[in-house]
């Protein structure tokens, strides 16, 4: 009986990886043993010319095996496999000793900050990126506790001052005794991503039209003021409300009464000082936050340049429109202490200002009628 042995395909062999060509041969020549045996009247000299074939070539492939693992073990210990690199170099990876210092850095984010190797190497990590005293703490947490960190928000500043923001992850290195010799990480440009997130949040708390912040904002940012101030310093509230504006926007359309707003509101801004800042409640309603105020008498200060500035007239398509502005102020710690009581004194003020004439601002302590203001 003669062996019916299909022709074996090297080609498939040679695209297996080492490890896999090596496993491969070595069932082949397996099988054929088998079958010579199993069939007892084949040649002899067929069984012998098998068990030559499968002495050298058997002996071969193990052999190889046993170097293929070998290599593996050895890139292993090195801390960073080829194979990693190749997977981890999508933007950046590197390696530190355990005092924090570069020893292996790489990947394509080098390149477009124009770094080298040698420019990272040898230096402490530290003095590559940036971080925060919130991610600077997340990451000391975890390496005095030798653990894995992960996204880490931090800043790396190319050739040229240019600056990027990449997310750092990285676990610990071993070694054979099982003591830390350091870490090995990569890092995520995602500086578009913050980019993006930077303009959400700005459409976010701004109001489309003035560019001031919006109702959201304004509760966020001035109850954060109010709790930092404390007892030591006075804060200013200065509620605005427009006379007039409705007028404006019937006779003239909305485009002119956008317009106005958006006049108005860089008014504003150019009226007060570089502490202070402004919101847009909405309509033709805006409020103004004075911090670090010495007394009462400052936010005063500030409401009659403002009353006086807005009674202005505004020149808008060849026409000059005119409105005033009624401001009502109240004041932390004297007249609230919390937000919302706060701007119920100042709209409390705001009201007292439009009973009395409008085009002028009336303090929320004062029961009696101050001097109007006006253009």
């Amino acid at each position: 009986m003669i062996l019916n042995i299909k022709p074996f395909h090297w080609k498939a062999v040679q695209a297996l990886s080492p490890n896999g060509r090596a496993l491969g041969l070595l069932i082949l020549h397996s099988l054929l043993l088998f079958s010579a045996i199993l069939f007892l009247h084949v040649q002899s000299w067929i069984l012998i010319t098998f068990l030559l074939v499968f002495s050298f070539h058997g002996g071969a492939v193990l052999a190889q095996l046993r170097q293929n693992t070998d290599e593996t073990q050895s890139v292993r210990d090195k801390g960073i496999g080829l194979a990693d690199r190749i997977g981890f170099a999508a933007d950046l990876y590197w390696q530190t000793d355990l005092d924090g210092r570069v020893v292996e850095a790489g990947g394509r984010l080098m390149q477009d900050m124009e770094l080298s190797r040698d420019d990272m190497v040898g230096r402490h990590y530290l003095d590559v990126v940036k971080l925060d005293s919130n991610e600077m703490v997340k990451m000391l947490s975890a390496l005095q506790k030798h653990s894995p960190y992960s996204d880490i928000q931090s800043i790396m500043t190319a050739q040229g001052e240019r600056q990027y923001h990449i997310s750092l992850s990285a676990t610990p290195v071993f070694d054979d005794g099982g003591n830390i010799k350091g870490y090995f990480g990569v890092g995520t440009n995602v500086t578009e991503r913050m980019r993006t997130q930077r303009k959400l949040r700005h459409l976010a708390e701004h109001d489309m039209l003035t560019g001031l912040a919006n109702r959201y904002a304004f509760t966020k940012r001035a109850s954060r003021d109010l709790e930092a101030s404390g007892d030591k310093q006075s804060v200013g509230l200065l509620a605005i409300d427009l006379d007039g504006f409705k007028q404006v926007n019937d006779t003239y359309g909305h485009q002119a009464g956008d317009i106005l707003l958006a006049r108005v509101a860089k008014r504003i801004q150019y009226n007060i000082r570089e502490t202070d800042w402004a919101a847009r409640l909405g309509g033709d309603e805006f409020v103004v936050v004075s911090c670090f105020l010495d007394n009462a008498m400052d936010a005063v200060l500030i409401a009659d340049r403002l009353t006086r500035a807005l009674a202005k007239p505004y020149r808008i398509s060849g026409v000059d429109l005119e409105v005033k502005a009624s401001i009502g102020i109240a004041c932390a710690p004297y007249d609230a202490n919390g937000l919302d009581s706060l701007m119920k004194c100042a709209d409390t003020a705001l009201y007292q200002a439009k009973a009395d004439g409008k085009g002028c601002y009336r303090m929320f302590e004062l029961a009696t009628p101050k001097q109007a203001n006006s253009a």
